[in-house]
C-alpha cells in the first residue's frame, strides 16, 4: 500500500511520525509521567518504536532507488550505535536512580550515555567520507547545516525565555534528537530542489 502512495504524501507521514516522536519523548522528560520500572519500559518501548520507524520508514520515503554502499554501512552502524546508546541510558538512569555513586565513578556514569553518542557523530563523518556520490554527500551536509541552524534557534529562544523563567529550563538532552529530527526532516525539501 505505500509504494502507491505519492511520494509526497510518504514523506509528510514520516515527518509526522519523526515529529509525534519527538514530542512523546519531550513530554516524557518535561512531565515525567512515570516512576520506577515503568519509566525504563517506556523509554525502551519509544526506543525500539523509533527506531524501528525510521530505519524502516525511511526506506520508504525514498525515490524507489537503491540504496548504495556507503548507505548501507551507515544505516547498520548507526543501528548498532543506537541500540547500545538506549542499553548505556537505560543502565546509567537505574545506577543513578539507585543512589549512593559519588566521585569518578558518578561522572563517568552520568556521562555515559554521551559515549554512544560521540560514536553516533563519528558515523555521520564516516559516511560523508565513504558516500561516493557528491550529490548525495552535498544534500546531507546541507541537511546537517539545517539541524546544526534548528538547534541554535531552538536552543537560542528557549534559553532566552528560560532566563526570563517564562518557561523551565531546556533539557539539553534533546539537543541531538532535536538535530536528527531538522537533518533528516530537511533532507526531504533540499531533494526537491535536484528533480
Amino acid at each position: 500500500m505505500a509504494d502507491t502512495m505519492p511520494l509526497g504524501l510518504r514523506r509528510l507521514l514520516f515527518a509526522l511520525g519523526i515529529l509525534a516522536f519527538m514530542a512523546a519523548l519531550s513530554a516524557m522528560a518535561v512531565l515525567k509521567p512515570f516512576h520506577g520500572l515503568v519509566s525504563y519500559a517506556a523509554i525502551f518501548i519509544w526506543a525500539v518504536g523509533f527506531l524501528a520507524f525510521t530505519y524502516f520508514g525511511s526506506t520508504r520515503i525514498s525515490d524507489c532507488q537503491p540504496m548504495g554502499k556507503a548507505s548501507i554501512r551507515y544505516r547498520r552502524r548507526l543501528a548498532m550505535a543506537m541500540l547500545t546508546y538506549f542499553v548505556v541510558l537505560m543502565g546509567s538512569i537505574g545506577l543513578l536512580n539507585a543512589g549512593d555513586l559519588t566521585g569518578p565513578l558518578l561522572w563517568v556514569v552520568a556521562a555515559a550515555p554521551a559515549a554512544p553518542i560521540l560514536w553516533v557523530l563519528a558515523i555521520m563523518g564516516l559516511y560523508l567520507k565513504e558516500e561516493g556520490d557528491e550529490l548525495e554527500r552535498a544534500i546531507h551536509v546541507e541537511a546537517m547545516l539545517w539541524g546544526l541552524a534548528s538547534v541554535l534557534g531552538v536552543s537560542t529562544v528557549w534559553g532566552f525565555l528560560s532566563n526570563a523563567e517564562v518557561v523551565p529550563a531546556p533539557p539539553l538532552f534533546m539537543t541531538f534528537p532535536l538535530f536528527c529530527a531538522a537533518w533528516g526532516m530537511s533532507q526531504g525539501f533540499i531533494r526537491r530542489r535536484y528533480r
